[in-house]
């Protein structure tokens, strides 16, 4: 998707309902005082701009093309946004760059350093905020893309088929154990025959479906290895960890979403356990102050706009997190 084309100097983007059009001369006299090339700068900032708004869309239109995501996912919106604000970010950017001065072109006679220095902080701070854009968007896009996080990203426990995406790994270890340890039988075997890692390698291929490549690891001895073969133990510790994990979403599911209100000295405060999230969300009646904020903060919740709450993830950790905030905010309330 290509949303911003650079053609005689003049940049133009067009997605959704939004438009864009940005001449080099507009802009040029932003970089005079910095430069002794200010056409060959705007130029250069148009391109820049124009690559990064592709970027995006071309990210966008990437995650658009899997087949899993979210229903009511729209990349043209998105990408949209993205360009709306990204676009008036670089402007505050040039703008202020442009009441920056380099004294190797203004000259070094009165030059007014204090007020310089602060005019460069303004727009490092400009630079910061337009670099970290794209980064912050994509996450955030990809979140409403794959609310459930991606196929080869850690499973979620509000993703619907978190239980079945455990038990599938949980297989999958368990075959690749199965796998390493009859290419550890075959490389005992072939040991004592004498054979090359060539051969061995060969045999594990052919008799385990092993890779090549992951063969290789079992075979061909590092400098710090003494002794061929695979080491098991990982899988098995995280074999341990997912049917850990598996009793705890299973146990939370078949508790269900719970509610309930509690009345402190800030008002009633509704405490949600979202099964559907994994979350557990603390609402109150009105935006709490700063010694509240700072508790729930101090006991892992953060905001969420989206949903009006305040939340952590649902485990026993959290249950007690809500407990000690609503223990602070009572103890405030009575003093």
């Amino acid at each position: 998707m290509t949303v911003a084309i650079v053609e005689n100097g003049t940049l133009v983007v067009s997605v959704g309902g939004f438009a864009a059009s940005i001449a080099a001369k507009a802009i040029e006299h932003q970089f005079d005082a910095l430069t002794h090339f200010p056409d060959r700068c705007a130029n250069i900032e148009l391109d820049e701009l124009a690559t990064r708004l592709n970027d995006f869309a071309a990210y966008v239109e990437d995650l658009a093309g899997k087949g899993d995501i979210a229903p009511g996912f729209n990349g043209v919106v998105e990408v949209e946004a993205f360009a709306r604000r990204h676009v008036d970010l670089t402007r505050r950017f040039w703008a202020a760059e442009g009441r920056c001065l380099n004294w190797f072109i203004t000259g070094p006679a009165s030059f007014p350093v204090a007020r310089n220095e602060k005019r460069i902080k303004v727009a490092d701070a400009r630079r910061a905020d337009l670099a970290a854009h794209p980064v912050a968007a994509r996450k955030a896009v990809k979140r409403k893309a794959l609310p459930h996080g991606a196929d080869d990203e850690p499973i979620r426990s509000g993703d619907p088929s978190a239980l079945q995406r455990i038990m599938t790994k949980i297989e999958d270890l368990a075959l690749s154990i199965d796998k390493m340890k009859a290419a550890n039988t075959i490389i005992r075997r072939m040991e004592k025959g004498g054979a090359d890692d060539a051969a061995m390698i060969a045999a594990i291929v052919a008799q385990t479906g092993l890779s090549a490549d992951v063969a290789a690891r079992g075979v061909v001895l590092a400098d710090w290895q003494w002794k061929r073969g695979f080491d098991t133990s990982g899988n098995r510790a995280e074999i341990r960890r997912l049917h850990s994990r598996l009793k705890s979403l299973a146990r939370m599911q078949e508790r269900g979403n719970e509610s309930q209100t509690v009345k402190t000295g800030i008002g009633a405060v509704e405490i949600i356990e979202n099964v559907g999230m994994a979350r557990i969300q603390l609402i109150f009646p009105a935006k709490p102050d700063e010694a509240t904020r700072r508790a729930l903060k101090a006991n892992g919740f953060r905001w969420l706009p989206s949903q009006g709450a305040w939340q952590r993830h649902i485990n026993e950790a959290g249950r007690w997190a809500a407990e000690r905030v609503m223990k602070a905010i009572s103890a405030e309330g009575a003093a």
